[in-house]
């Protein structure tokens, strides 16, 4: 079974893969979009798990994995310090996982 929203996870991929690609400056304007794109992407899961469409223990990971890219990508938009730019490597990684499960 796919992710509810996948095509909102699909965008925020691309949002974020044009992010990495400009590091180290950082893109405010597409952080916004892939932000945006995230909290689409969540509400989906969040619909979907009222819903009682979601049952299994891997379906309920979904979200539990979503909110921690959308926290890094958070981190990057506005970071206490220097950009962790790994840390969004990561989460990118564990966003192209989620939309292809």
């Amino acid at each position: 079974m796919s992710a509810p929203g996948q095509d909102c996870g699909h965008r925020a991929l691309a949002a974020l893969d044009t992010v990495l690609a400009r590091k180290p400056e950082r893109d405010d304007d597409t952080l916004s979009e892939a932000t945006a794109e995230l909290t689409r992407f969540r509400d989906a899961i969040i619909a979907e798990r009222r819903g009682g469409g979601i049952r299994s223990a891997e379906e309920r990971q979904h979200l539990a994995h979503l909110n921690a890219v959308l926290s890094v990508v958070l981190g990057v938009h506005f970071p206490l310090g220097e950009t962790p730019w790994d840390e969004l490597q990561k989460a990118r990684g564990w966003l192209a996982e989620l939309v292809a499960a």
